[in-house]
């Protein structure tokens, strides 16, 4: 079983290529300005913002830029307190009492491969839930295999800044407690299965993260998609991705029909959430909305 942290990341770890099939507009259906949908990966370095056909013309013609959290809210020192403790696990579920010893070899083996090389040990952060220590171990995998990767220049936060820059304001579909909750208030029985899973098949997911940047890299979103539900070659099942991918979607679409009509938006989210039925396109297509790729 694939873990959730992992899908989440899969959503947003894409290469970036510059071509307007990542930036889209959306009219019609009453609006009475446009509003866009850029299509972002937390990998890509923040200058591919220059190469985006029609980047500057969605940021000059909105009203506000909405990410899937609005960025200001991260920095605040009440949130980076709840985040940190959302992060550490109860006293009776630290990691070593979540597995076997032989399990936790495991972890730990795959752990010092991103680690080792810092002196940082499993034991000093076995307190963390399991995807708190997903994440440490993924940030230090796009290190690896991600050379252009900046966890301080993160595209979607950059275009937010490019557009708070030219007054803009920013808003957030979720909140950041939403956010914590879909990252670290899984049950932990099942977030221990998932790193575990992910450890005993580190190299097989480097290359699905490889093959989704391939995907994406040639503007290719239903290879894409394909990657992300092929459940032969490690992609999630359908509810899997209906709690992480396809529910968000509709709430998304939801609070954006309300918000389009008062602001045009230039909206910024994983590039996971566009393709497919129940992607956040076809959402608003079947809303009523015209949907088509900035030229």
């Amino acid at each position: 079983m694939i873990k959730r942290i992992s899908l989440i990341f899969a959503v947003t770890m894409l290469a970036l290529a510059g071509q307007a099939q990542l930036l889209w507009k959306v009219s019609g259906n009453g609006l009475g300005r446009p509003s866009y949908i850029f299509g972002t990966h937390h990998m890509a370095p923040s200058s591919m913002i220059d190469q985006i056909a029609g980047m500057d013309e969605a940021i000059e013609g909105c009203d506000i830029v909405v990410g899937e959290i609005e960025k200001d809210s991260l920095m605040s020192p009440e949130i980076q307190a709840r985040m940190a403790q959302a992060m550490i696990a109860p006293p009776d579920s630290a990691l070593d009492k979540l597995y076997t010893p032989d399990e936790y070899r495991i972890v730990e083996q795959v752990f010092n491969k991103y680690f080792g090389t810092m002196g940082v040990k499993l034991s000093q952060m076995k307190t963390l839930k399991p995807n708190a220590i997903s994440t440490q171990m993924q940030a230090m995998q796009a290190i690896k295999y991600f050379p252009n990767f900046n966890a301080n220049a993160l595209i979607d936060m950059k275009v937010q800044e490019r557009a708070n820059e030219a007054g803009r304001p920013s808003a957030g579909l979720e909140s950041v407690q939403e956010q914590i909750d879909l990252l670290f208030n899984s049950p932990l029985e099942e977030q221990a299965i998932g790193l575990l899973e992910t450890c005993k098949q580190d190299e097989f997911f480097q290359s699905q993260s490889v093959a989704l940047c391939d995907a994406y890299m040639a503007q290719d979103l239903n290879k894409l998609m394909s990657i992300m539900t092929d459940t032969s070659i490690g992609g999630d099942s359908e509810e899997v991705m209906d709690a992480l991918i396809y529910s968000r979607n509709r709430m998304w679409a939801e609070k954006l029909n309300v918000m389009m009509p008062e602001r045009a938006c230039l909206v910024c989210v994983g590039a996971g959430h566009l393709p497919g039925e129940k992607g956040l396109l076809q959402l608003l297509r079947q809303a009523g909305y015209t949907v088509e790729p900035m030229q």
